[in-house]
């Protein structure tokens, strides 16, 4: 929240609430803090309904721990739309000079800066607080997190390994309670992203206090029960619930507590007792509860008391504090104040006025600036207002730092709300909605499809319903829309219209569902024509040339494919566009070269990271941890693959998270971890909507779960999607032939030869002109099928040895191996088949490995017992193969999304495992 500068109240102690039970609870928490301290971090989640005291056990459960630092935020449900509003809270408990290192947490941020950005340097701020002790970050409420925050620290916060940080987040329990009587929770609850279990998670859920507790917050309070069964008697009236029980035991006599009735009285409701506590409060402590209400559960107490209209509210702060209403919070300066429950503020605000209420809206507004004076002048709106509807539209559409996508599609919405004339309400909701997907918020603008189909006809609202139906799998309703698109009657020459801009989109789009349908050539001629219309923006040009370039190469026009990426530069001609550079990789590792593909997909993801728009990063994190695998790079894939799932779940686009879980299937396949691999699979096709590309990844990832099964028929009946003639022309015109080589195996391992000899001539066929691995696996099967094939010596002697693919030349040599065996060649077979074992065994990849062991054994070596030639873990490798390559401790947190102790931590367990004492020494070991 932005504010004019007020003068500063003196800061005043806090005190602490009355607090009583939770043990059990509070011994989760010291157990968690134990492990934090020991560098083991923790989240420890804090649930239960509204008036349960999930605030007050925050405060206990922190109260006199050391810390190296205490980061306190809160939602509020009228900030849950402000961008990074509940990471601004967190970072203003960091020390200055450290948030000048990590330029993302600073305000003056972009709204649209990247989330994962964002997160990125929260985590190296986490890991970068000076001291000993464990950092507690404490965050309350987290129901009401705006995305942008939460985006943020769940990036950091799963990927904390070794560091000293506990994590305390309170979240009310979705069932509901006592305080839900206004602000109904979010759909759109980002932070169940964050971990739920584990073994560094822990779970509590506050239930009510049982008799013995409520008889002791009644002494706390200096108001005894004073009779035996009277805390029994309170129990069965309230369940315990805090709230319910300390407002009784605070109002009635205490007659009617001590006495024997069996049930007692009870006010009409918990709010109406609030509001007598109000009532009877000064015109001047009214009038400070009633503006703190409604400018958040917490505000600047110079804020709240500036629309108070109050000169000094100490006096008004002290009773509102008696009342058990408001509280001074801790932190600061400049001193905030609050409400002690959320219910307590419910209770203020649906007691105004709605005449009050749009006052105290309108003095807010005058007294803030920015997005959040705008937001209280549309909530102090008694009804239509055309010209607050056109500043609200002006504002958006003003050049400069760009709003974002959850602030401008709120905004758009609230001036269609506002407007008068039904055009010009239609156009700010097609507008609202249209924002929310150009900017990957597909869910947010899925919501608004009712309202978007009342609209009058028009090509804007039958492209937005289009594009609405194509995201949600609706693929036939999506083309009837695009076509009703594309036929209305254009403008006039040289007059740009909204309309003009939807029905060049219409095309665009048309384009991506046509391609997704597996007609390339159609969805070239729609991307082409698309590019050509005048009015081509990013909401053209982007669908368009994702799809002209992608249906280029299905349809196997891949030099024109290439060329059309080639030419994507910027418009000022400079390098090209991230999503050029996205698809180019794409293409380049469908078609087997891997190592180009690396490189274009990590220039990409750095370019988004460093701020540049791309509407396709949650494919290029899909795509770009298989490629790093693929080219020798295994460790931090499926931590990969975890990111970019959560990317296109949070998103609401379920093609690319799909992509990533057959992915992942894939490669834990690889790994010899059979049932994570199935549970991705069953992900990958629950994930729609249901598209070629999908069925024919799973198709590959189960494939490649059968082979390492040494099942060959099972993997010819999980390549049944893949063998269809209409999706094999497909993945051949991509130059995708994995499946081809794992159909030529599978024949041949099932005697069927005939069949596994035409089966490799069509893939040699195909790999003839390829520059990756798919030339390598053609040099395995033939030493495999061809009788009389000659046997290389060494990849180098097969001409392979400028290819980048690991895996793959690592199989072929095991092949070399067994066949220089077989020949009687034992040395020159050993000396190959130990080369493929230790690769193999640096990327993790255990069913090879084992059969190139089984080779070394039955050539009488006996073979290695660990599970890696050093002797390190996963982790640990990664740790050391990046110091190989000279980087610091900070450039390897930020490779592999860990905090700069968790390196120094890796490190220090691989320097006592290999026994050396430097970084010098690590490398001179690990190359010998």
């Amino acid at each position: 929240m932005t504010t004019r500068p007020w003068p500063a109240w003196p800061r005043r102690v806090a005190v602490g609430p009355v607090f009583v039970g939770r043990r059990d609870a509070l011994a989760v928490v010291d157990a968690a803090y134990e492990a934090a301290r020991a560098g083991r971090p923790g989240i420890v989640w804090v649930e239960g309904e509204a008036g349960a005291g999930k605030t007050a056990f925050l405060a206990r459960a922190t109260a006199g721990r050391r810390a190296a630092a205490v980061l306190t935020a809160t939602g509020d449900a009228g900030e849950s739309g402000l961008a990074h509003g509940l990471l601004d809270q967190v970072v203003a408990g960091l020390p200055p000079e450290l948030v000048d290192r990590f330029p993302l947490l600073r305000g003056d941020r972009a709204p649209r800066a990247d989330p994962l950005a964002v997160g990125a340097d929260l985590l190296g701020a986490l890991g970068a607080v000076p001291g000993e002790d464990p950092v507690l970050v404490v965050l309350d409420d987290l129901q009401w997190a705006d995305p942008a925050s939460v985006r943020a620290l769940v990036f950091a916060l799963r990927r904390l390994r070794h560091d000293r940080v506990l994590v305390l987040a309170g979240l009310r329990h979705p069932a509901g309670g006592p305080g839900d009587v206004d602000d109904p929770a979010p759909t759109d609850a980002w932070w169940e992203r964050l971990p739920a279990t584990g073994e560094s998670v822990h779970r509590v859920r506050l239930e009510g206090l049982d008799p013995g507790e409520l008889s002791e917050l009644a002494a706390a309070l200096d108001r005894p029960l004073g009779s035996i069964g009277a805390a029994d008697r309170l129990w069965r009236h309230t369940r315990g619930h805090p709230l319910h029980a300390r407002t009784l035991i605070e109002e009635l006599p205490p007659e009617v507590l001590a006495g024997t009735a069996d049930v007692l009285p009870a006010p009409r409701s918990l709010p109406s007792v609030l509001l007598v506590r109000l009532a009877r409060a000064a015109p001047a402590t009214a009038s400070l509860v009633v503006a703190t209400a409604v400018l958040g559960e917490s505000a600047p107490l110079a804020l709240a008391a500036a629309v108070a209209d109050l000169d000094d509210p100490s006096d008004a702060l002290d009773e509102a504090v008696g009342l058990g209403l408001l509280e001074e919070l801790p932190g600061g300066p400049p001193a905030r104040i609050g409400f002690v429950h959320p219910l307590v503020r419910a209770a203020v605000r649906g007691d105004l006025p709605p005449a009050r209420r749009r006052a105290v809206h309108a003095a807010a507004s005058r007294r803030l600036t920015g997005r959040a004076a705008l937001a209280h002048r549309v909530t102090a709106a008694a009804g239509p207002d055309p010209a607050l509807a056109a500043e609200i539209e002006e504002l958006v559409a003003t050049p400069g730092p760009a709003l974002a996508a959850a602030d401008a599609g709120s905004l758009l919405r609230a001036a269609a709300d506002l407007s008068t004339e039904p055009v010009d309400r239609e156009r700010r909701l097609l507008a609202a909605t249209s924002r929310l997907v150009a900017d990957g918020e597909i869910a947010r603008a899925v919501a608004l499809e009712e309202a978007v189909t009342g609209c009058g006809p028009g090509p804007w609202r039958a492209a937005v319903l289009g594009q609405l139906a194509l995201f949600t799998g609706r693929f036939g309703v999506a083309r009837e829309w695009f076509a009703a698109a594309a036929a209305t009657e254009p403008g006039d020459p040289g007059e740009e219209r909204p309309g003009d801009r939807a029905r060049a989109g219409a095309p665009a789009h048309l384009a991506v569902l046509q391609l997704l349908q597996g007609d390339p050539e159609r969805a070239v001629a729609a991307a082409t024509g698309a590019l050509a219309h005048h009015a081509r923006g990013d909401d053209v040009r982007l669908p368009a040339g994702f799809a002209r370039g992608r249906g280029l190469a299905v349809a196997a026009r891949h030099a024109d494919a290439r060329a059309v990426l080639d030419r994507a530069s910027d418009p000022d001609g400079g390098p090209p566009r991230v999503d050029a550079l996205l698809v180019r990789g794409v293409l380049a590792t469908l078609a087997g070269d891997d190592a180009a593909a690396a490189a274009d997909l990590d220039e990409a993801v750095r370019r988004a990271r460093a701020g540049e728009p791309v509407r396709g990063l949650a494919i290029a994190l899909a795509f770009r941890p298989a490629v790093l695998d693929r080219v020798g790079v295994p460790d931090g894939v499926v931590e990969g693959f975890e990111l970019a799932v959560t990317l296109a779940r949070d998103g609401g686009t379920a093609l690319p998270g799909a992509l990533a879980h057959a992915f992942a299937a894939e490669a834990l396949a690889l790994r010899g971890r059979a049932d994570e691999a199935r549970a991705h699979l069953a992900a990958a096709a629950a994930s729609g909507p249901r598209w070629w590309g999908r069925d024919l990844y799973g198709a590959i990832a189960a494939a490649r779960l059968a082979e390492v099964a040494d099942d060959p028929a099972a993997v010819l009946e999980a390549l049944a999607p893949a063998r269809d003639p209409a999706v094999r022309a497909l993945a051949d015109g991509l130059g995708l032939l994995a499946p081809r080589v794992l159909e030529t195996e599978a024949l041949h391992a099932l005697g069927r030869a005939d069949e596994a000899a035409a089966a490799l001539a069509a893939l040699e066929e195909r790999a003839g002109d390829t520059a990756g691995r798919y030339r390598v696996d053609v040099a395995r099967l033939r030493l495999v099928l061809v009788p009389g094939e000659p046997v290389p010596r060494s990849v180098a002697e097969a001409g392979l040895d400028g290819i980048v693919a690991p895996h793959a030349l690592a199989r072929l040599e095991t092949e070399i191996g067994r066949r220089l065996l077989a020949a009687g060649e034992r040395r020159a077979g050993v000396d190959v088949l130990r080369g493929a074992r230790d690769t193999l065994a640096r990327l993790g990849a255990a069913p090879w490995r084992a059969r190139c062991e089984e080779l070394l054994h039955a050539a009488g070596l006996t073979p290695s017992g660990g599970d890696d030639s050093l002797g390190l873990t996963p982790h640990e490798e990664a740790v050391v193969a990046l110091v190989a390559r000279g980087l610091t401790n900070r450039e390897i947190g930020r490779d592999l999304y860990i905090t700069p102790r968790t390196v120094a931590y890796h490190l220090s367990n691989v320097y006592a495992k290999l026994g050396v004492t430097s970084r010098r020494e690590l490398v001179r070991l690990r190359r010998t």
